[in-house]
């Protein structure tokens, strides 16, 4: 995004968490209503933008002077500033030395700690350099004998706690890049307004591992970064740790001393933070499509940085080809194949030998892990029309081969065990399944789906449309136990009030009537009409039976899998079913009337803080923008609440952060420290695809980030050859087609189903199939002229320059085209076919028109294609079926005698 973009859609943001307050000049630093810090001001100079109190030569309070929102960036009773350290004489055992009790001196422009326990000392001081914080720290070695320091760690005790009650602004979000010397971490704020709080190590610094960490007894875990870690990285690798990046230990002899810094200073955009890495001699990367590559798939890598890269070294040589490009906008090009399956590291090597490394991660070409995916939630069916779930899609533990259901919940405790059937786990694997399957259906998938449709869903999670309170979903622990309870009301027979749950049934619904409709020629065990009935009962549901049971609104909240409903209501009105879509439609937009609101929550979910919410908001805002008067709102509302959800969904999503588990990753409020590459990954991928395509005035570094979220979690798919042992993360033929929940980026700790992890993807699926669905919708094969890379192409492949441009589609569902080029925009969707397999699209030049091959769904219907050039209206085109006559005149040429068909776009 420009950064007139960025400053647009934070200003538009701002509404909703404070004001703007960046760049406020004169504003004195005593702010109405900030929490008073214990300490005394200290490194006062007028000058310097940093606002700081002090104990001890320890920083209580860090404040950006001409702000005018109150924002405190230390948490609460912390300090900023003690250092620990382990240290060892030879063939010893590891001494602790720290900083955080030590007695301090400080004057007007510096402040200082030492510790020392006789042989080994640690120091710690800022200074104030201009608009700039420098933290140095030491480490002296006071004897005579060589000492090996094993860990030293800078806790950053910030204020990253968003607590209910509190305005989103009180607190900051980390954005953290561990990396060896190129490596960064920023702090900002819900508002995304600036400015942001950036540190970055100087030249001969660098950071190689991190922890949370309790540091006393009793104490909350604060996150760590280490600038070396051979100690602590040995002990977690003793647990099992797989942990990647190299670490490091120092060795001093008699009187040396070590010193290294790092430098905080004020940002006031993404792209700021961006120049301030590169000026910095750091290295600002960008990477087209993505981190997560299919390996049918290159990846183009730009590097930006005041001292040029001299060379990249790969992990695996010998399945890894680099290839240079020429230089363009101030950056060095590569282009990176990667054919070995996995994790794979590439090591970004500058003069002195300062190394950052960038961690990608290789699939199987998606439409091998859709199919893939698909077969196994499949074969994972309960079949036994003796239980009472029979129908179930089982979850699946791909360390043991383990099949879990109500009579075996495995490693699944507690009041988590409600994972295995219903709530969004439960819920998530039929809803991607039925997605899948209307894009690429499978009969044995569809017969699955069915069963489960007949023997679990109708008459036992969902209410029948004869019972009382029809359509309803039942929630946790199953529906077994909540139909059978004693308690008549909420929290028993009437347990059917979570709205959170009715998205996923009607998506599911809707795509059964998507392949009743338009694959004849797979058997469905209901009609196309009976599902689609089932979808509206089950949508209308979703906004009264909730309210009517526990009062909760379904108006102010963004659900998963939501944002099909503008599809459904078309789907009502072709089927003649205008009373109905015109009922949904009033809901829509009663929740879109309470979104526009500038006061809407837009982190809100089952948590006070929460990034779920992003693909339903960009839904919510598209209906807006597209067509204010049907929601019932001026279109000034709708842009501004379009930018302000897009800003709030860019917050808690890694952008600057080049690691394939980061980028693109949403962040909950761990920020990156647990539970990454969730689902939000991919479905707030649709999101920012949406944006970019249709809103963006600069689409092109959103098109970078959306895509690379969209293929992020696809690294959680454990998918594979024989020759790759049939999945990276956990190898077998049985476990082909499993998947992660999510990844945790820490090397040791536990999941959210509480089970411990050493760094790598879960065993269990978890929801993450809910990220699948938002990426079957995002998929799509989009050809564009980046400033930065040139002509690229994400999803696809780009055929030899020549008078047209040619592509080879390799999304995944080989249904939409984009064009962003110099020459114009065009948008195509086949809505009843597929680009042909192994075809490319051709294009012309000047778009007036393209040439493709298809796959009809159908070939006894007319062929739609709908369409449009440069941003206009959308129009359909029919094509006249070969196999049968058109009720709808030609307004196209028909396939040619090659199989082709040429449309115009003009």
């Amino acid at each position: 995004m420009s950064r007139a973009a960025i400053a647009t859609t934070a200003t538009a943001l701002a509404g909703c968490g404070g004001s703007d307050g960046a760049g406020q000049t004169g504003t004195p630093p005593d702010l109405p209503g900030t929490i008073d810090r214990p300490g005394t001001i200290a490194l006062p100079p007028a000058e310097s933008s940093f606002v700081l109190k002090s104990e001890r030569a320890a920083i209580t309070s860090l404040r950006y002077r001409q702000d005018r929102v109150d924002t405190d960036y230390i948490r609460a009773g912390t300090t900023l500033g003690p250092v620990y350290a382990r240290w060892r004489s030879a063939g010893g055992n590891w001494a602790s030395l720290d900083t955080a009790s030590a007695p301090g001196i400080q004057d007007t422009r510096s402040m200082t700690v030492t510790a020392s326990d006789g042989t080994a000392s640690l120091t710690s001081s800022f200074a104030i350099d201009g608009n700039e914080l420098i933290w140095r720290v030491s480490v002296r070695n006071q004897g005579s004998a060589t000492i090996e320091v094993g860990d030293l760690l800078l806790p950053m005790p910030m204020n990253t706690d968003f607590s209910s009650g509190k305005p989103v602004t009180a607190s900051v979000l980390k954005h953290s890049f561990v990396s060896g010397h190129g490596s960064h971490v920023f702090w900002m704020r819900a508002n995304s307004v600036g400015p942001y709080l950036l540190l970055l190590p100087d030249q001969t610094t660098q950071l190689q591992y991190w922890e949370v960490r309790s540091l006393a007894a009793g104490a909350p875990g604060q996150w760590c970064a280490f600038i070396h870690a051979d100690a602590s990285e040995a002990e977690a690798r003793a647990g099992g740790t797989r942990w990647r990046q190299p670490v490091t230990s120092l060795t001093l002899r008699g009187g040396e001393e070590k010193q290294y810094s790092l430098r905080f200073q004020w940002v006031a955009d993404y792209e700021q933070a961006r120049a301030a890495i590169a000026d910095r001699g750091l290295i600002d990367v960008d990477v087209a499509p993505g981190m997560t590559v299919p390996r049918d798939l290159h990846v183009d890598i730009a590097l930006r940085s005041s001292r040029r890269v001299a060379a990249i070294e790969a992990e695996f040589p010998s399945t890894t080809t680099i290839t240079p490009l020429p230089d363009n906008a101030g950056r060095q090009l590569y282009r990176v194949r990667f054919t070995r399956l996995g994790e794979n590291r590439l090591t970004l090597v500058q003069d002195g030998d300062r190394r950052t490394h960038l961690e990608f991660f290789a699939t199987e070409p998606l439409e091998t892990m859709i199919a893939k995916r698909a077969a196994f939630i499949a074969r994972r069916q309960h079949r036994d029309p003796e239980k009472w779930y029979d129908g179930l899609f089982g979850e699946w533990n791909m360390e043991t081969g383990t099949l879990l259901g109500p009579d075996n919940y495995d490693r699944i405790t507690g009041w988590r065990i409600y994972e295995v059937t219903c709530d969004d786990p439960g819920l998530s694997k039929p809803a991607f399944l039925a997605i899948k399957n209307a894009e690429h259906p499978v009969p044995a998938e569809v017969e699955a789906l069915d069963r489960y449709i007949e023997r679990f869903v109708w008459g036992g999670l969902q209410r029948k449309d004869t019972e009382e309170h029809a359509f309803g979903i039942y929630g946790i622990p199953d529906w077994k136990q909540n139909r059978e309870s004693a308690d008549a009301g909420p929290n028993g027979r009437l347990h059917i009030w979570r709205p959170f749950d009715y998205p996923h049934i009607f998506a599911m619904y809707l795509s059964m009537h998507r392949i009743a409709r338009d694959h004849p020629s797979v058997p469905t065990l209901l009609d196309a009409r009976t599902y689609l009935m089932r979808a509206y009962g089950t949508a209308l549901g979703m906004f009264t039976i909730p309210m009517r049971i526990s009062g909760w609104s379904a108006y102010h909240t963004g659900f998963y899998n939501e944002c099909v409903l503008p599809e459904l209501m078309v789907a009502l009105r072709q089927a003649g079913l205008n009373a109905e879509a015109a009922t949904l439609q009033g809901h829509w937009a009663t929740k879109i009337q309470n979104f526009t609101r500038s006061d809407a929550d837009l982190f809100g979910s089952e948590y006070p803080f929460d990034s779920t919410g992003f693909e339903s908001t960009q839904a919510l805002a598209r209906s807006a923008v597209d067509d204010p008067a049907a929601a019932g709102i001026s279109r000034d509302a709708a842009v501004a609440f379009r930018d302000r959800q897009i800003a709030a969904n860019l917050f808690c999503r890694g952008w600057l952060e080049p690691a394939y588990y980061y980028l693109g990753s949403d962040y909950r409020q761990t920020a990156g420290n647990a539970y990454v590459l969730t689902y939000m990954a991919q479905m707030g991928g649709w999101a920012i695809l949406d944006y970019a395509l249709n809103d963006a005035s600069d689409p092109h570094p959103l098109l970078r980030l959306g895509y690379a979220s969209q293929l992020s979690s696809w690294a959680l798919l454990n998918s594979g050859g024989a020759a790759d042992g049939h999945g990276y993360w956990y190898p077998g033929e049985a476990n082909d087609g499993g998947a992660g929940g999510g990844f945790e980026p820490a090397p040791r700790g536990k999941t959210w189903l509480d089970q411990p992890h050493h760094r790598g993807s879960w065993y269990y699926s978890c929801e993450i199939d809910l990220g699948f669905c938002g990426a079957i919708r995002a998929a799509r094969t989009i050809v564009a002229d980046d400033p930065i890379f040139g002509r690229v192409c994400y999803g696809g492949r780009l055929g030899p320059d020549g008078p047209e441009i040619a592509v080879e589609p390799a999304d995944g569902v080989r249904r939409r085209l984009s064009v962003r080029i110099a020459a114009g925009s065009c948008d195509v969707t086949l809505e009843n076919a597929r680009f042909a397999q192994g075809q490319r699209i051709r294009i012309a030049a000047d778009l007036s028109s393209i040439g493709f091959g298809v796959e009809p769904y159908d070939n006894s219907v007319d062929l739609r294609v709908t369409l449009r050039r440069n941003g206009g209206a959308w129009r359909t085109v029919r094509v006249p079926s070969t196999n049968g006559p058109s009720t709808n005149g030609p307004s196209t040429n028909g396939p040619s005698t090659n199989g082709e068909l040429t449309l115009p776009l003009s």
